[in-house]
């Protein structure tokens, strides 16, 4: 029997006792109990991990969830010895089926560590019967155990992403740093600002900080300062997803200007177009609706100046001179500049100022052609996830999700050991 469970159990070094099945009232559910006790030899300290040796039997039995046996919920049961460990005293013996201070065996928590990567919350909790706050504390173990056993993400850095998601209704936020050749996220710290993305530089050796030659993000002043103060020599890259985004904040302030002057002017006709084209303005022309072109043609004869088409025409040139060759690009770019200073749009005025003093960033962007679609794609899947991690009480149980989900860690479902 005691060869049969130890298979069963997936468990190393360790002696089965007896198993029994506990039908009591005051369960909602038959349990297997499986009363098992780690070899004497095995004996090492729950806190360094050292050979110990043994110095009492312990306080009582402690129980672990294990796997289910088919419709059976299984629990390990065993007497917990304390150990005499030199540099930490006496401590309770470390058990070699389960993390030291965790109330589930290591299957068990990889098992739902898979499922939180490929299912949804329901379904995390109610297969293998848990509390949501309880799988918080599991991703936040499992992450912690996966990343001591994988090679450093730090290394081999060439090309970085920095950006910030907003949690807890965007409230508070996350720092997300996303390597580009491996496509995943290596790092992530609650809060935002140059103080904390300082922290991830600390984090490195000066080796793996000299190993980075560009680092991509929106326009943000810390990412620039903290850029130049712990790798000065990396290049600083504006991400054309942001660089679009400031020309179509501004579209849609102008917009909102010219609605409020035609509603304050008393032209109803003209106010009723403007909101007609809110969401038009901010799309691309290959996925406007029909109803949208018609609402573009009737917008010239509603606006006699033209403002806001030729705002939404100078945003689709930005938009397309980023996709050009650097030598064209540059061409555009001064074209751009010129057009959009003597716009007489305030709006489009006061962005290329923005874009003239960016200039040399944004041209940087198109030679090296990095982008931050990869870290936008992870965003779009981290705000995902956070979703998903409603009801964790502590960050660091959120940040563990998210590199589960998206940080490549080796996530597997429990193997047999042969």
């Amino acid at each position: 029997m005691n060869r049969i469970f130890n298979q069963l159990l997936n468990v190393k070094n360790t002696v089965v006792e007896d198993a029994c099945i506990v039908d009591s009232p005051l369960r909602p559910e038959p349990v297997l109990e499986v009363r098992v006790r780690p070899r004497r030899d095995m004996l090492r300290c729950s806190r360094c991990g050292r050979k110990c040796s043994g110095y009492d039997r312990g306080g009582g039995a402690r129980r672990w969830r294990h796997q289910d046996f088919g419709c059976w919920r299984v629990e390990l049961v065993a007497a917990m010895p304390r150990v005499d460990c030199p540099k930490c005293g006496v401590v309770v013996a470390r058990v070699p089926w389960a993390e030291p201070g965790s109330r589930f065996t290591r299957d068990f928590e990889a098992e739902c560590a898979w499922l939180m990567t490929v299912a949804n919350q329901k379904t995390v909790g109610g297969f293998p019967h848990i509390a949501w706050r309880t799988a918080g504390d599991i991703a936040h173990r499992v992450a912690e155990r996966l990343g001591t056993v994988m090679p450093s993400p730090f290394d081999g850095l060439t090309a970085i992403g920095v950006d910030e998601t907003g949690y807890r209704k965007g409230h508070t936020y996350l720092t997300v740093v996303v390597d580009h050749e491996r496509h995943r996220v290596i790092w992530a710290h609650d809060g935002y600002g140059k103080d904390v993305f300082s922290l991830f530089f600390k984090a490195l050796t000066p080796e793996q900080r000299a190993s980075i030659k560009a680092v991509t993000g929106d326009g943000a002043r810390w990412i620039d300062s903290c850029v130049a103060e712990h790798r000065p020599n990396a290049e600083r890259v504006l991400d054309g997803f942001h660089i679009v985004s400031w020309m179509s904040d501004a579209l849609d302030k102008a917009r909102k200007r010219l609605w409020n002057q035609a509603r304050h002017d008393g032209d109803e006709n003209a106010a009723k177009r403007m909101r007609g084209v809110r969401y038009a303005v901010l799309k691309n022309p290959g996925d406007l609706t029909d109803r949208q072109e018609e609402a573009f043609e009737s917008l010239r004869d509603t606006d006699p100046k033209g403002q806001l088409y030729r705002a939404w025409r100078l945003r689709e040139l930005l938009r397309t001179l980023l996709k050009h060759p650097i030598g064209q690009a540059t061409t555009e770019l001064n074209r751009w500049v010129f057009l959009a200073s003597h716009s007489r749009i305030p709006e489009i005025v006061e962005l290329a100022k923005k874009i003239r003093r960016r200039r040399p960033d944004i041209l940087r962007t198109i030679r090296l052609g990095y982008s931050n679609a990869r870290l936008e794609a992870s965003d779009n899947r981290i705000k995902v996830t956070i979703r998903m991690a409603y009801g964790f009480h502590h960050v660091t149980n959120l940040i563990a999700l998210v590199m589960l989900r998206c940080g490549g860690l080796d996530i597997r479902l429990p193997q047999p050991a042969i």
